[in-house]
């Protein structure tokens, strides 16, 4: 995160991240609607305070996008994973733009869109993508140190423990419905 202009754009992000912080929180809980609630208003904090281009609003339309696919509103969590990650591309930390990239992955692959989701995923810099076990310690990697996935070829990991853990986590679901 960059220095903000000035002291009162600085103290709105700081709301908005406790803001973002008791959204997480919520959802942890399984409380999507106040989570979805509380996500959106420190959004419009941010957009306020610092605008679309900044790597906090980033954040929290990428935690948004998140949450978004928790719930089942795919065509929310897209348009935001595509803003988080215009945003995260350009101006963020590797790990970051690599996490929106993965999770906009996800959607296609929500979607039924295997080829799609591969493509999104294979479109940036091989140097950062992440792990697709949502668990995995938050590191980037280069494309030729993750294995895909044997059946959809369209989820990529940084290991077989890491992609047991992230079948049973959910990606079974949406892999068995290609075969």
């Amino acid at each position: 995160m960059h220095l903000h202009s000035n002291l009162a754009s600085g103290m709105a992000v700081l709301e908005a991240a406790e803001i973002n912080n008791q959204a997480l929180s919520l959802s942890r809980q399984g409380n999507y609607a106040d989570a979805e609630n509380l996500h959106l208003q420190a959004l419009h904090i941010k957009l306020d305070a610092v605008g679309e281009n900044d790597l906090t609003t980033a954040t929290t339309r990428n935690a948004l996008g998140e949450l978004y696919l928790k719930m089942g509103k795919i065509t929310d969590a897209e348009e935001q994973l595509k803003k988080a990650v215009s945003v995260r591309m350009r101006n963020g930390p590797a790990y970051d733009a690599a996490v929106s990239v993965k999770n906009l992955g996800q959607v296609h692959e929500v979607k039924g869109d295997f080829e799609e989701a591969r493509r999104v995923r294979l479109s940036h810099p091989a140097d950062i993508m992440v792990c697709g076990n949502y668990d995995c310690p938050g590191e980037t990697f280069d494309r030729s140190q993750l294995l895909a996935c044997s059946r959809c070829k369209s989820a990529f990991y940084c290991g077989g423990a890491c992609q047991a853990k992230d079948w049973r986590a959910g990606h079974k679901t949406f892999c068995k419905k290609r075969a």
